[in-house]
């Protein structure tokens, strides 16, 4: 952990932290994925059935994805959706 994050752990809790770089990785992988299959934002919404706001802010991280948007854009990407405790 950065001196950052470690600053912020002590403030909001290490758990906390966790949450938001968990949070981070997954709007990552998504953005990541998008762009992989050269999809635009727009295309992965209608896809997945959710607004192209929606897509936006998941991948800047200004909302969290709840379990049936992630499983819908997983559906949309052709990727499994597996949770399995690890940040692979």
């Amino acid at each position: 952990m950065n001196d950052f994050f470690e600053r912020y752990a002590k403030m909001r809790g290490e758990q906390h932290v966790q949450n938001l770089q968990y949070e981070g990785k997954i709007a990552a992988q998504i953005k990541h994925l998008r762009q992989q299959q050269k999809m635009s934002q727009q295309q992965l919404a209608d896809l997945a059935g959710v607004p192209k706001s929606t897509i936006g802010r998941i991948e800047a991280g200004t909302i969290i994805p709840k379990a049936d948007t992630l499983l819908q854009l997983s559906e949309a990407l052709e990727i499994p959706f597996v949770i399995d405790g690890t940040t692979d």
